[in-house]
């Protein structure tokens, strides 16, 4: 599943504004733009998509339309029914806040310093009232997912702030070089719409430049058709289906892993964050972010302590989309036994001719 998730929700937001049939008794609609081939991109007034300059369509809504997934916030629809993915009764709801939610970081010490600890509180403020949010959607796992990647991109970490009694997010961790550092902020406000926020930090006493300290991506040469990698006793093989790969497409990212002592395929592979895997895709410049989970969902329904005796296969496909052409560098996590795993490969997609 492709989850930038705003862009899947709000895919599923448009199908169910499409899908209501307004009366006289309906509350004044709402409008949104959103752009067609970027459903992450829309706006309360008219305009062009700021990505593929392509103009917003106009999307229209009664207030009470709308019927939610008591544990699956994602699945949105227009009529009662079930979740297809639990099965629960869909329960209404007022149509979810569209506009962006903003983040304020707060870092200490101030500015943090390289190869040194550092706490990063996160508290999120509604866009329309500038009230704290207290109230977030569980996803996969966690209610907050951070991702600090250096300008160069040469480190990434996924980690994931605590909730604290004041209702931010907490969290201790070491910027391990000196420099810029772009901060993801992924989650999923109770009544809004599932959002990333992109921020920066710099270390204590860096003379660079934001522009100079840009990454520099070299794209990896395919090895009989794929991308192979070893990381930490594990040989990583990597596809693209359908292969070559363009810009504007949806494909497939087809992982397959073996062990690298035996080169037999992994009998070790355990959930990781209630999924087979997670994958994160930056654009050299840092704009494009595609956090993406396996095609293979988990059981409904399952304990933790069920989960954890789950044993996955040794292929994990996941599906992704490159917006524009240029070169992209892809984190893919997994977890053998109790060890999780990073393997980076860096692609360059070309434009369709």
């Amino acid at each position: 599943m492709i989850c930038n998730r705003r862009q899947f929700v709000l895919q599923s937001l448009a199908l169910a504004i499409c899908r209501s049939s307004g009366s006289a008794q309906d509350p004044p609609a709402t409008v949104v733009y959103v752009c067609p081939m970027h459903p992450d991109v829309q706006s309360k007034v008219p305009g062009s998509c700021q990505k593929c300059n392509m103009k917003l369509v106009a999307t229209k809504g009664g207030a009470d339309a709308f019927y939610v997934c008591p544990m699956h916030p994602d699945v949105i629809a227009s009529e009662p029914g079930d979740c297809p993915k639990c099965r629960m009764k869909l329960v209404r709801a007022a149509p979810p806040e569209l506009s962006e939610y903003f983040v304020r970081i707060e870092a200490s010490p101030s500015p943090p310093r390289a190869g040194q600890k550092v706490r990063l509180r996160f508290t999120v403020f509604h866009p329309e009232t500038g009230k704290q949010v207290t109230g977030f959607n569980i996803l996969h796992d966690m209610p907050f997912h951070l991702f600090v990647v250096s300008q160069d991109f040469e480190s990434f970490q996924h980690i994931h702030p605590g909730l604290q009694k004041d209702k931010s997010f907490l969290i201790e961790t070491e910027l391990p070089r000196a420099g810029y550092y772009k901060i993801f902020c992924d989650f999923f406000p109770a009544g809004g719409m599932p959002q990333v926020t992109h921020h920066h930090l710099v270390t204590a006493g860096y003379r660079g430049d934001l522009v100079s300290s840009m990454a520099r991506l070299r794209p990896e040469v395919p090895t009989g058709g794929r991308l192979v990698k070893i990381v930490d006793g594990t040989r990583f093989e990597l596809e693209f289906e359908p292969a070559p790969i363009y810009s504007g497409e949806e494909f497939k990212l087809h992982y397959r892993l073996f062990d690298q002592k035996t080169g037999r395929p992994i009998d070790d592979l355990r959930p990781y964050l209630a999924a087979w895997g997670h994958t994160l895709i930056l654009s050299e410049d840092g704009t494009d972010y595609l956090h993406s989970h396996p095609t293979e969902m988990l059981p409904e329904g399952m304990s933790d302590e069920e989960r954890a005796k789950l044993q996955g296969g040794s292929e994990v496909v996941f599906d992704t989309f490159f917006p524009r052409p240029g070169r992209y560098r892809i984190w893919s996590q997994f977890q053998r036994r109790e060890r999780i795993i990073t393997v980076p490969f860096t692609i360059d997609v070309p434009r369709l001719k």
